[in-house]
């Protein structure tokens, strides 16, 4: 199976696909920027750490911590360096997944490295960028959904993503995956705008207009581990 901006992988198990009516080919890419997104989870308590985006691209939405990579930085330095400034927690970094994003009317794609752990150092600490929080794991099946809890929040799906759904599980079960998102029209807040995520994770609310940016065309996969670690796909 091809899918453009992703090298072709032979272990490459497909979990989710699909494509919304009218939407069959991928959107043509001209140019790519690499980032980096670390998550933090402690299984034998089932909670996860997520980030609140407080300001710029994704504002209002919860994920991981990261962002995209400074001159001269390998992909791992920058996943700790970004998990450091937006948490103020150092970890040691398991890369574990690819996510290849276009959306529509950007300059570029979105090439992503996820990042896990399950051990780290230090508190987490609100700054400039996120204000941290833990929440309860989320179901394991795929789709993904919130499940609730006695003591933390609920996995906030309906802040978030609206792919995250279809590879978290991969996340916290310990798989290694890759996906292709194809987006709507993604907001980029300007200085002083409201910017506000849909509740059902369709889009935004712009200074009170709604702004749909949904999925259009989507492939999630899981890959065996030995291929991984010997293609290193998310440098590729």
């Amino acid at each position: 199976m091809h899918i453009p901006g992703i090298p072709p992988l032979p272990s490459l198990a497909i979990t989710s696909e699909g494509s919304e009516q009218g939407y069959h080919a991928w959107r043509q890419v001209t140019a790519v920027k690499r980032f980096t997104n670390a998550f933090v989870f402690d299984p034998e308590e089932n909670k996860i750490l997520l980030g609140l985006k407080k300001r710029g691209f994704g504002v209002g939405i919860y994920n991981g911590f990261g962002g995209k990579l400074d001159a001269g930085e390998t992909i791992a330095d920058a996943a700790l360096r970004e998990l450091r400034e937006e948490s103020n927690l150092s970890a040691s970094l398991e890369p574990c997944g690819l996510l290849f994003f276009v959306g529509a009317g950007h300059a570029h794609a979105h090439h992503i490295t996820v990042f896990r752990a399950h051990t780290w150092q230090g508190q987490p600490t609100e700054t400039d960028e996120m204000r941290p929080e833990w929440f309860a794991y989320p179901s394991l099946e795929i789709p993904s959904t919130s499940v609730p809890s006695d003591t933390l929040a609920p996995f906030p799906y309906s802040a978030m993503w609206k792919d995250d759904p279809l590879w978290v599980p991969h996340l916290l079960t310990g798989k290694y995956f890759v996906a292709r998102v194809d987006y709507g029209p993604v907001p980029v807040p300007e200085e002083g705008q409201s910017v506000d995520p849909v509740s059902d994770g369709t889009g935004y609310i712009v200074d009170g207009t709604t702004v749909e940016a949904g999925m259009q065309k989507w492939v999630v996969g899981t890959m065996d581990k030995d291929e991984w670690e010997k293609s290193r796909v998310w440098e590729v």
